[in-house]
């Protein structure tokens, strides 16, 4: 059965049943032997968590997370996943398991390190929820309010976008078209340069989704994902506060949790800041995209991180280090029940700006981006008090499936009754 990818990317169809078998082979079968390396070269991470966990993971624990990321780096028989490399965390009670494998640049052939900078994509929309989240709080908007309060000319311009709230725009109920898989997905199977490295001013991006096809349904009665919804919300808290969306993710996400090697990409990335990038198109060889121009992504995809900056927004926004109001994050943590056609495969629900995975035996919860040379996933298990961080460096490699396809046994949750 092939259905739309409603999960954190915009790549065309993919038939989710054998991707999950494929997917689920990387997880079963050896794969060769992989370079792993932890922390800085060959020394071991320090948990920075200021809990009193153990630094390190015992080895028993270590060696099972070193099998799920060897697994999930370039397979020379199985194409699931074409990732040159990638780099995985672990935050548990059992310690912290923080490792690189792979190379960050295919034709230097240079390792990839656990504090290089990955392009997260559609993560981005947690953040830009956040911001939005932290406005209510602030009293300066309320995510009730109507598109038409605050940008009152775009809204003219959609269909229903007088009726359409900030609450739809962040939980994609609003049925505003998505934008991100006809831009740029024929830009990829091109390989055209100059279209991957195009800019795109926000109200360009929503113009795009209006040109395409008509509203997916009425604002409020359905679901389906789709990128212009951040837009159009970034659009807002940025007229709202009267400041730039990269001044406010630093101000207040990557500044006030510390996470100091995350930006937001407001053009192409400098050479030599991030791991390169790559897609394998169908039928064709793997191109290196890093050049892309990540105003395509802005509020829904732009931000570029590490696995540690990562886990601490995990951390952050989960332990309250980001609202005043657990209320506000209970807003989050609202989620849209999915059916299979919805890509309920991979997410059992989508809140505002938050995934709950279809995990088994555990609750997941998070997200996952893509850009065109990039995938990456982070979510948290409640009941193990646990953070996970996957990024790789290929935009055709399905990082999103990995917490649907972890075991239960690899968290130490307590049996359901």
């Amino acid at each position: 059965m092939t259905i739309e990818p409603v999960h954190p990317k915009w790549m065309k169809k993919v038939r989710l049943p054998l991707a999950l078998y494929l997917a689920s082979q990387l997880l079963l079968a050896g794969c060769g032997t992989v370079t792993m390396r932890a922390g800085n070269g060959d020394v071991d991470v320090r948990n920075r968590d200021a809990d009193q966990r153990p630094v390190m993971m015992g080895t028993a624990e270590e060696a099972k997370w070193d099998a799920v990321l060897a697994r999930w780096i370039a397979h020379p028989k199985l194409s699931t996943c074409d990732a040159p490399g990638a780099v995985l965390l672990v935050d548990s009670p059992a310690g912290r398991y923080l490792k690189a494998a792979g190379v960050s640049s295919v034709d230097s052939g240079r390792a990839v390190q656990v504090g290089d900078r990955f392009q997260v994509g559609s993560n981005t929309k947690s953040f830009t929820v956040a911001l939005a989240l932290q406005l209510q709080e602030d009293g300066v908007l309320s995510m009730d309010d109507l598109l038409s309060r605050w940008l009152p000319g775009v809204a003219a311009r959609i269909p229903n976008g007088n009726r359409v709230t900030l609450r739809q725009l962040a939980g994609s109920t609003s049925g505003i078209r998505d934008y991100a898989d006809e831009l740029m997905m024929p830009v990829i199977e091109k390989n055209d340069r100059a279209g991957l490295q195009k800019t795109y001013a926000p109200s360009e991006l929503v113009d795009f989704a209006l040109t395409t096809g008509a509203p997916d349904f009425e604002p409020g009665t359905g679901w389906k994902y789709s990128s212009t919804n951040f837009i159009l919300l970034g659009m807002v808290v940025e007229v709202a506060s009267g400041r730039s969306l990269s001044a406010l993710f630093r101000e207040r996400i990557f500044d006030a949790l510390g996470m100091a090697s995350s930006s937001y990409l407001e053009g192409s990335a400098a050479p030599g800041s991030i791991v390169n990038g790559y897609f394998t198109v169908p039928g064709q060889q793997r191109i290196d995209v890093t050049a892309w121009n990540a105003t395509q992504g802005g509020a829904a995809g732009a931000i570029v991180s590490t696995a540690e900056d990562m886990a601490r927004f995990a951390k952050g926004l989960m332990g309250g280090a980001i609202f005043r109001k657990r209320s506000t994050l209970d807003e989050m943590l609202s989620f849209t029940e999915l059916a299979i056609s919805q890509g309920g495969a991979l997410m059992s629900g989508y809140g505002l700006g938050l995934i709950s995975f279809r995990t088994t035996g555990f609750r997941a919860i998070g997200h996952a981006g893509q850009t065109p040379g990039f995938q990456t996933v982070w979510f948290v298990v409640p009941e193990a008090d646990s953070r996970v961080v996957f990024l790789t460096n290929s935009g055709s490699c399905p990082a999103e499936f990995l917490p649907v396809l972890l075991p239960p046994d690899y968290f130490s949750v307590p049996k359901r009754p």
